[in-house]
Parts: structure tokens; C-alpha cells; sequence
């Protein structure tokens, strides 16, 4: 091993050992990129708990991996570090630790490195290129799937077939009710019943679609995007 790669190896043992016990003792500040869920846990895997806004200030704990523990006015999770940006030379320390501005620098320093993923067993390998944002936010449908769009603002993902029929199906509403029925103008013919696939749907389908509408509904998240 040559000096310059012991002298390294050094610096990266000594950087990641200061890491861990500053952030055990000091939350860091730092802010957020854009807007970006909060999760229960280190991972995509986990429930979202809130959300921070883009430029929301928030208190660094911890991190493993791409992902940093953050307490905020809110409810205190985990989000992705590649949405984070460490404030250097501001921290907030948990108790009476006495420690100079320069040891504050110093962690924000470690803990902004580790975010963006410089520390991770070899010093030079790049941090991490960005995420693209999401075109729609949180109701970005996956690949293959498209708005509904019974009526406007109706997100629910489904197949673009779905999304025809629904068109179709509101275009023929008026021949499909009987006017003089228990329910005046929403009143269904025999043989059709309400669509419901949002609160006050009353276009006329078969009972057979009005259960394909409802599995659209619940299943309609799973087919979206999920966001870091």
C-alpha cells in the first residue's frame, strides 16, 4: 500500500468515525431541494408519514446508506439524501457539549458528504445523479397506465381502455335513464345502475362495470409512481 493510498484510507476511517459520533450528539441543519414524501424508515419500502416542501428546514440526525434521518415541525422521518442540502456550520446540539463552531462546520461538513454519497469506501466514486421529478407529483401514473378521467380531476390510474370506456360511457348517459323514475333524471333504466366511481357519480352502467369501477378505485394507487 503507498502512502498516499494509507494516508487515504486514513482520512476516509477517521471521517466516518467523527461522523458517527457527532451525529450521535448533534443534529445537523439542512434544507430540502424540492418537495419529497418523509417515511417511516431508510427506504421507498416504507410508509410516508409527511412531506417537506422544497426549501423546508429541517434537523439532520442520522444517516444510512442514501437515506437521513430528519426531525422537523411535523412528523420526523426518513427521507432521501439526494433531496437534502447539509447547512455547514449551523447544528443544533442535543446537550451541553460544549463544542466549538468549528466542530459544528466540521459536522455539517461530514454529514452533507455523506449525502451526497462522497463517503461510501471510496473517495472519488461521484455522488449520485438527482431523481427526476415526478411530471405530475404524487399522481404520476406508472408506464401503461392513464388518468380515468370520469370527470375532471379524477386521477385514479388505470389502463388506457378504461379511460375510453368511461369517456364513452358519459357520452351515452342520457340514454340510459329513465326521467320519470324514483330518482327523477338519475334514475337508471332496469338493468343499469349507478357508475360511482367518485361521491355523486350517478351515470348509469351495469353491475358488472359498477364492480370493475370499484377494483379501479382500490387499485388505482398501486399503479402510480412512488415517489423517494
Amino acid at each position: 500500500m503507498t502512502n498516499f493510498t494509507k494516508v487515504v484510507s486514513g482520512i476516509i476511517a477517521a471521517t466516518v468515525g467523527l461522523a458517527i459520533s457527532t451525529s450521535a450528539v448533534m443534529a445537523v441543519e439542512a434544507t430540502a431541494k424540492s418537495a419529497v414524501n418523509v417515511r417511516s424508515g431508510p427506504g421507498v419500502s416504507y410508509g410516508k408519514v409527511d412531506a417537506l416542501y422544497g426549501g423546508e428546514a429541517v434537523e439532520i440526525t442520522e444517516c444510512r446508506g442514501n437515506w437521513c434521518h430528519i426531525q422537523h415541525p411535523g412528523p420526523d422521518g426518513w427521507v432521501s439524501g439526494r433531496y437534502l442540502i447539509a447547512v455547514e456550520g449551523r447544528s443544533a446540539a442535543s446537550g451541553g457539549t460544549g463544542r466549538s463552531s468549528s466542530d459544528d462546520a466540521a459536522a455539517a461538513a461530514i454529514i452533507g458528504a455523506i449525502i451526497g454519497g462522497v463517503i461510501a469506501g471510496h473517495s472519488s466514486d461521484p455522488a449520485p445523479a438527482p431523481a427526476p421529478a415526478l411530471p405530475y407529483g404524487p399522481d404520476t401514473c406508472k408506464s401503461g397506465y392513464v388518468w380515468r378521467d370520469a370527470i375532471p380531476g379524477d386521477h385514479v390510474c388505470v389502463r388506457p381502455v378504461r379511460r375510453s370506456k368511461a369517456a364513452h360511457e358519459n357520452s351515452i348517459a342520457g340514454s340510459r335513464v329513465n326521467p320519470t323514475g324514483a330518482y327523477g333524471p338519475n334514475t337508471c333504466k332496469a338493468g343499469f345502475v349507478w357508475r360511482e366511481a367518485y361521491t355523486g357519480d350517478v351515470v348509469c352502467v351495469t353491475g358488472a362495470r359498477r364492480e370493475q369501477v370499484r377494483r379501479e378505485n382500490r387499485d388505482g394507487s398501486s399503479h402510480r409512481v412512488v415517489a423517494p
